[in-house]
């Protein structure tokens, strides 16, 4: 089956696809008004009333519901599906313009348009190390990215070229995406397909906007200077590139895994304005669908909706010159045998000029658009879309080889990561060694998108105390030789497990942040610090990423870790933090498997 989801008179929606008997063209069947007409139609035929099957009755509102009930309803939609086929064919076909749309009526969204987690790989193809001398080793776990929902747009959206940010060029490449169906945690390998609904196209599209900010690196497109060579800062101008507004097309449809078959044995072509830019294969990966969901899943829990794009199938970046975006409209292809073909058409917003939100092209954004600002006082985890971590942000970052920049460093990560004061904290079974800290986290208040430095203070709701924990044990994974990136991701995955930043009461802004004492506590061990240890503030860094990516009303900005750290045993234990006029905040740390704590002792 194909599953889409749309908009119709303003209202989300989705089903499966069938052709116009008449036409061809797709149609997009809404289940619970399909069901409800061959009720009221069946009795007309005495062996359609005989013969038909129970359905779902009580069909979820969205897609992300649906595959949240798993095989058990994607079977329920298969019978549906091949019900209302034959009845069609065999009875009434008028019925089929009763209880669906045409795909060209509608406006198409991404099959999961705001998706809870969007993992991009990178560097997953056999091209960056075939024939690479630099690369004697590879590691068989993910290097990724997250995607916020302000990025994902579906079929037909304009992906939006802002701030200068294809100067002098933007690139694009197809990967193949996968939808997860049944949720879970610590899959292992061959269980890991069971999970999987299905999979579409995914178009990833990358900019240039934190490369252009270098001082003196305007116009040298993907190339930095020595003194921005460190990991962090490469990962920043890399990533922050992809997770900009609109530059995740995804669809056109979830075509399911029974219809798909074999993935790994799918042509794939880029195109620009009609014409091939490239050809590939599924095949031309490295780590697959199964080692994915058995890598993710073993600190995190996988949820229905969640999607993973696996890397370039082919050539990693097809470039776009500022000359032609800005001359014409260009349209960008993606097409996975099986499953579609993916077009979208890039546009260049003229530098200064913004884009309403209520006009958006993402979906997530003109719905975000419409929620009331966050308030300080009622704020919990939940409400959260979206983390953003700095990184090398403390006074101490020089000594550790991260200087500081004129761009901050910051990553996204998943708001599953975050958790609530006094909440219990569950570390892998494989942990033996976590870093704990206590940090300043600020919630954003209101839709932020190219906030002015001056005026980014404005659109904080409040600050909090944060426990950090990070579990070193990827560290373990890393096998020399590695490239950078294996070697220093640890430090951004080990943040990402469930409930893994420990957020206490926010405070609503008042007065400054700065200046205050951070303390630390586990067991006998202690640390301290001071929020003047920070570099870069939340304003700096809400101004930093809002240039190209939109954040939500109840995101979280955190700082990053500061000298007020503990390395602890992962045996268990209670931890606490304060920072001086926001208050405590604290938490239980239990490895899996185990009763509780088993009152390991703390080392500073």
């Amino acid at each position: 089956m194909k599953l889409a989801t749309f908009l119709h008179e303003d209202s989300e929606r989705w089903g499966f696809v069938m052709p116009d008997p008449v036409t061809s063209a797709p149609r997009i069947v809404e289940p619970a008004r399909a069901e409800a007409a061959l009720a009221r139609s069946g009795g007309a035929t005495s062996g359609y009333a005989a013969s038909r099957p129970s359905f779902l009755g009580d069909w979820p509102d969205t897609l992300a519901e649906f595959l949240a009930s798993g095989d058990d309803g994607m079977a329920v939609l298969g019978r549906l599906d091949r019900f209302l086929e034959r009845f069609l064919a065999q009875s009434d076909a008028t019925l089929l313009g009763t209880v669906s749309h045409a795909v060209a009526d509608v406006e198409l969204l991404a099959p999961v348009p705001r998706p809870r987690l969007c993992l991009g790989l990178v560097s997953n193809s056999p091209s960056f190390a075939r024939a690479n001398p630099r690369i004697g080793h590879l590691n068989l776990f993910p290097v990724a990215h997250q995607r916020p929902q302000g990025s994902i747009v579906g079929a037909g959206a304009a992906v939006l070229m802002r701030n200068g940010h294809h100067d002098p060029v933007m690139s694009f490449n197809v990967e193949l995406g996968v939808i997860i169906g049944r949720g879970g945690r610590d899959i292992p390998l061959h269980e890991a397909m069971r999970h999987v609904a299905g999979y579409a196209n995914v178009t990833d599209v990358a900019g240039t906007y934190y490369y252009g900010r270098v001082p003196g690196n305007a116009g040298r497109g993907y190339s930095l200077p020595p003194e921005y060579g460190d990991w962090f800062f490469q990962a920043t101008a890399s990533w922050g590139g992809k997770i900009a507004d609109t530059l995740c097309p995804v669809g056109p449809f979830l075509v399911t895994k029974d219809e798909v078959g074999d993935p790994y044995d799918l042509l794939v072509y880029t195109r620009q304005d009609g014409l091939r830019r490239d050809r590939a294969h599924t095949s031309a990966t490295i780590l697959g669908v199964e080692r994915v969901i058995q890598w993710y899943s073993s600190f995190a829990t996988l949820q229905p909706g969640d999607i993973l794009h696996l890397g370039t199938l082919g050539v990693d970046g097809l470039s776009i010159p500022r000359e032609v975006i800005e001359s014409r409209e260009v349209v960008i292809e993606s097409e996975i045998e099986q499953l579609g073909v993916l077009r979208n058409p890039v546009q260049a917003v003229p530098v200064g000029e913004r884009v309403p939100f209520d006009q958006h092209p993402s979906y997530a954004i003109r719905r975000a658009a419409q929620e009331p600002p966050t308030d300080a006082a009622t704020w919990r985890p939940g409400d959260a879309r979206h983390v953003f971590t700095a990184f090398g942000n403390h006074s101490g970052a020089p000594d550790e080889g991260l200087p500081r920049l004129e761009i901050p460093r910051f990553f996204t990560g998943p708001a599953t990561s975050l958790g609530a004061d006094g909440s219990r904290v569950v570390l892998p079974a494989r942990a033996t060694v976590v870093d704990v800290t206590i940090e300043l986290a600020a919630v954003v208040g209101r839709l932020a998108s190219d906030v002015d430095p001056g005026e980014a203070e404005s659109y904080l709701a409040g600050f909090a105390p944060v426990v950090s924990l990070c579990d070193e044990s990827f560290r373990d994974a890393v096998a020399e030789p590695a490239r950078l990136g294996e070697r220093h991701i640890p430090a951004v995955y080990g943040r990402w497990g469930d409930g893994f930043n420990v957020v206490g009461a926010v405070q609503p802004r008042a007065g400054t942040w700065r200046g205050r004492r951070m303390s630390l506590e586990a067991g006998d061990a202690s640390a301290s610090g001071s929020t003047d240890d920070y570099l870069d503030g939340a304003a700096e860094l809400l101004a930093t990423i809002s240039a190209v990516t939109t954040l939500f009303p109840g995101d979280v900005i955190l700082l990053g870790r500061t000298a007020a750290t503990l390395r602890l045993p992962a045996t268990g234990g209670i931890v606490a933090g304060e920072i001086e006029g926001l208050g405590r905040v604290g938490t239980e740390i239990v490895r899996a498997g185990s009763d509780g704590p088993t009152g390991g002792e703390a080392s500073a």
